[in-house]
């Protein structure tokens, strides 16, 4: 803790399956062995040594070899340089860090402990997918303030698209690794603040303020402004068209009336439908344009009605929708983003036009941030509970998408972060140091916390290196 009330955030605890039911999974490194941790003790296993987990009321019931045993929580530790995969019935997952499996009422309830850079990695990876740097780091960013904003005020990071899509090391891909290493720990604030660093696929040619999408206390560094670079985007126009009886019976399902026939009440100034009115035979109902935006596309899918920037036209019983941009508009649009790397603008200068009045900050230092460390949920449902309530949803430029609710969040709790970190010196050529437990020892290098042994070495006048680190967690330090 320094002086100024400040401590380092290293892991939080969060729900993680949400709605998903899991009641089996197993878990194996995927090269070397790893550590099988409980209360009651530890196991090793080797490659291709599968675990099995099944969740049994609380408990999680782990078959190792032929013994089978009930938990009431556990952890997989897997060697330095190694990482983890996981099966589910019907799908193959791999991790770097640790997983940390419960079991809850609704099945197994599994964490994955991933160094920042690597979640930041697979973020930029699974939601950006452009080939360009600077847009890379951009988005690096953002995602890493994205996720910090959250943890800083109580939330829960999950791996689907209400959140941030997180798909794991087969989604942290070689230009998604340098994005964050280039930009490791460096934020977006706003008087010291860590910002609401929102974002979405396009906008349509014209930034929306967060007041107009979600009728929240209007922010500074996110106003309404043109984007000449997103009107390149692929989502610059697009038409989609429904038929009434189609369309009213979505809306019918959606609020509760029977809808027969719809109105646009309210234009922002940017163009984006701000209220609409749902008329039905004896009493009609006004919602605003994202919550209709919403209802349209869980029912139809995220590219029906792509954006609040639309017009509609209703003749012979069909409604035809023409609209510009992809998601809410808001904060950084990642095609404009890409179209201004290809401009030659830097990713700060990216970063200046979408958020506007805001400074790039390293949170942790140069050394801590390759060594932060968070939790977040596995293998969520793409399904969205009223419980999977969090920041703002954003809308990716790859992958597929189903829109979830697209709600401000409300934040209030306050944690704080460390920056004094603890010296170390060494002198001495190829002598091995180890980590071997968080709690006791995690001060090594600023903020190593690896539960597994680390080896490092030096040769004779050169600086010692991380061996056997996962990730890009290997570079030079300074002892």
């Amino acid at each position: 803790m320094t002086s100024d009330g400040v401590r380092y955030v290293d892991e939080v605890s969060v729900r993680v399956l949400g709605s998903t039911t899991l009641p089996s999974v197993r878990i194996a490194p995927i090269s070397g062995s790893f550590v099988v941790q409980s209360e009651n003790g530890s196991y090793s296993r080797r490659t291709g040594r599968e675990v099995v987990i099944t969740a049994i009321g609380n408990q999680v019931e782990i078959s190792i070899d032929d013994r089978n045993e009930r938990l009431a929580s556990i952890r997989f530790l897997p060697e330095a340089g190694s990482a983890l995969y996981l099966k589910t019935h019907n799908s193959n997952h791999s991790y770097a860090g640790e997983l940390e499996v419960q079991s809850t009422s609704k099945g197994l309830r599994i964490l994955n402990i991933v160094p920042l850079e690597d979640y930041v990695a697979s973020v930029v990876g699974s939601e950006y997918g452009l080939d360009d740097l600077e847009g890379a780091k951009a988005m690096a960013v953002v995602a890493r303030t994205y996720a910090l904003y959250a943890l800083e005020n109580g939330k829960e990071l999950r791996d689907h698209e209400g959140f941030q899509v997180y798909g794991g090391l087969k989604r942290a891909t070689p230009a998604a690794r340098r994005a964050a290493q280039q930009t490791a720990g460096q934020v977006l604030e706003h008087k010291g603040n860590l910002i609401e660093a929102v974002y979405s696929a396009s906008n349509g040619g014209r930034t929306a303020s967060n007041t107009i999408i979600w009728g929240s206390k209007p922010l500074p560094y996110l106003k309404s402004r043109k984007d000449s670079w997103d009107s390149k985007s692929p989502y610059a126009s697009w038409t989609w068209t429904v038929s009434e009886k189609e369309l009213h019976r979505a809306l019918t399902a959606s609020f509760g009336l029977k809808v027969k026939d719809i109105r646009i009440l309210e234009e922002a100034g940017d163009g984006r439908i701000e209220s609409v009115r749902l008329k039905g035979n004896k009493s009609s109902k006004d919602v605003t344009g994202t919550a209709f935006r919403a209802a349209v596309a869980r029912h139809f899918g995220s590219k029906s009605l792509r954006s609040t920037l639309f017009s509609a036209n209703e003749r012979r019983g069909t409604y035809t929708f023409k609209g510009k941009g992809f998601g809410h508009g808001v904060g950084l649009s990642q095609w404009g983003a890409h179209f201004m790397a290809l401009d030659g603008k830097s990713f700060s200068q990216i970063l200046d036009f979408y958020y506007a009045d805001t400074q790039l900050d390293n949170r942790f230092g140069d050394e801590s941030s390759r060594h932060a460390r968070i939790e977040l949920p596995v293998l969520t449902s793409r399904s969205y509970s009223k419980e999977a309530k969090g920041s703002p949803p954003v809308q990716r430029v790859s992958g597929e998408m189903e829109t979830p609710k697209e709600k401000r969040s409300v934040f209030s709790k306050k944690i704080t972060r460390q920056r004094n970190r603890p010296k170390t010196s060494g002198n001495t050529a190829k002598r091995p140091l180890s980590v071997r437990n968080r709690k006791d020892q995690n001060a090594l290098a600023g903020r190593v916390t690896y539960c597994t042994p680390i080896r490092l070495w030096r040769t004779e006048g050169s600086p010692y290196r991380l061996a056997d680190v996962p990730i890009f967690s290997q570079r030079k330090i300074s002892l």
